[in-house]
């Protein structure tokens, strides 16, 4: 009696589950690193966006103050002293002055809430919470400023909340902070940037 004996070889149940091991570490390191850039690109960009509307907040509340002022210098104006009713702490910007308001750009002239020309609006932040000023994304071309507190059917809400606090320090002299707060994707902690300048009464009117 004649036997055939055949030599198979292959691989052991052990050299196979290393094989796959390695090939998931190969594939998924590219991958979370790729995931970690992105995560680290997306969070780079908030924060130049935070910080260009913090800017554009002290800029806003310039632009109030100025709005005011400006008038004065016609010779028929009969108003009242400019810096007085931007300084009042219990006039026009009178949250500002008290636990933080918003302050935006509105697209027509016709009048505002503060200024003859209607150019700057107040957003009151605390009379229910903070979220009054979350700012919103318009995509009306016709908008002065792509972020806004204005909520229309043209706009919906950003991830940016912008707060604007004054404080006289001195007479001619208010402190002005703009503080701006988000929280990134995949980030537990909400992220801050914030922005001061001074205004003054560099008229004197």
């Amino acid at each position: 009696m004649m036997y055939s004996h055949t030599n198979n070889s292959g691989f052991s149940l052990v050299e196979t589950l290393v094989a796959i091991t390695i090939l998931l570490i190969v594939i998924t390191g590219p991958l979370t690193l790729v995931s970690n850039s992105a995560r680290s690109t997306n969070f780079a960009n908030d924060q130049v966006i935070a910080y260009f509307l913090a800017q554009e907040g002290l800029e806003i509340a310039q632009a109030a103050r100025d709005d005011l002022l400006i008038p004065t210098f016609d010779t028929g104006y009969s108003g009242g002293v400019a810096w007085d009713i931007f300084a009042n702490t219990s006039g026009t910007y009178q949250q500002c002055f008290s636990g933080g308001c918003g302050l935006y750009l509105i697209s027509n002239d016709s009048g505002g809430d503060n200024d003859p020309n209607g150019a700057v609006d107040v957003v009151n932040c605390v009379s229910t919470n903070v979220t009054n000023c979350q700012l919103h994304i318009t995509s009306n071309n016709d908008e002065r400023a792509k972020y806004t507190h204005e909520v229309t059917t043209d706009t919906e809400p950003s991830k940016y909340t912008r707060v604007i606090t004054m404080n006289e320090t001195d007479p001619g002299q208010i402190e002005v902070v703009s503080r701006v707060s988000w929280r990134s994707d995949g980030q537990r902690n909400i992220q801050n940037v914030e922005t001061v300048t001074y205004l003054f009464d560099v008229y004197g009117r």
